[in-house]
């Protein structure tokens, strides 16, 4: 009952289906749980009361489908903020794991990054003591794409200079992306040493 009122966007039943203390965690064929599935569709009503009382309904917000993906690439992947920032909202309570790779490697921020979806990048970095994220992530292509060469590629300067603030950021070889070699020219004291293009640049920069 609940996968199908979920699948309708039928707040009723979702509540009715919740408060009979269904399966909150229940797979479709696909593996798309219902937080899965409302956060694909951009039911934000639905993914509210999902998360509600997450503590005692023990939902699992890190459970992947087919793909890989969990409900928080999929929604940073089609742009829903809302849900994002949902989703975000207590990391301590429902332990979600923003690191989790789909299946070709890429995590919630690097989708966010490749598609210029500024205000979730902004959300996915806030608190990162709490969230543990790493910005670092490499995916499974065979240049190791990370959020910021996928954000410098495609010419998102606000991305970029968002990724940069971040204290554990590096940049590995990512300087012969145009878009990122007019950023730092224009903002960046850094160090790059071209023999040894997958090192951490040093930099540092008040201006920030």
């Amino acid at each position: 009952m609940l996968l199908e009122a979920v699948k309708n966007n039928d707040i009723e039943g979702v509540k009715k289906a919740l408060d009979n203390r269904e399966n909150i965690d229940i797979l479709d064929n696909d593996k798309n749980t219902p937080l899965m599935i409302a956060s694909t569709e951009g039911y934000l009503e639905i993914v509210k009361l999902l998360l509600e009382n997450s503590e005692k309904t023990k939902i699992n917000v890190n459970i992947r489908d087919v793909f890989g993906n969990t409900a928080l690439i999929v929604a940073s992947f089609r742009g829903y903020t809302d849900i994002v920032k949902l989703l975000l909202e207590n990391p301590e309570k429902t332990k979600i794991n923003v690191n989790i790779r789909g299946m070709f490697g890429n995590t919630a921020l690097m989708k966010a990054s490749f598609y210029g979806y500024t205000d979730i990048v902004k959300l996915l970095l806030e608190n990162p003591e709490k969230t543990k994220i790493d910005v670092n992530i490499q995916n499974k292509d065979k240049d190791g794409f990370t959020a910021l060469i996928f954000a410098s590629k495609n010419g998102y300067t606000e991305i970029v200079k968002l990724l940069l603030k971040h204290r554990k950021i590096k940049l590995y070889d990512v300087l012969k992306y145009y878009q990122i070699k007019e950023v730092l020219r224009k903002n960046v004291d850094y160090i790059y040493k071209l023999e040894q293009p997958k090192k951490e640049v040093k930099y540092y920069d008040k201006r920030f």
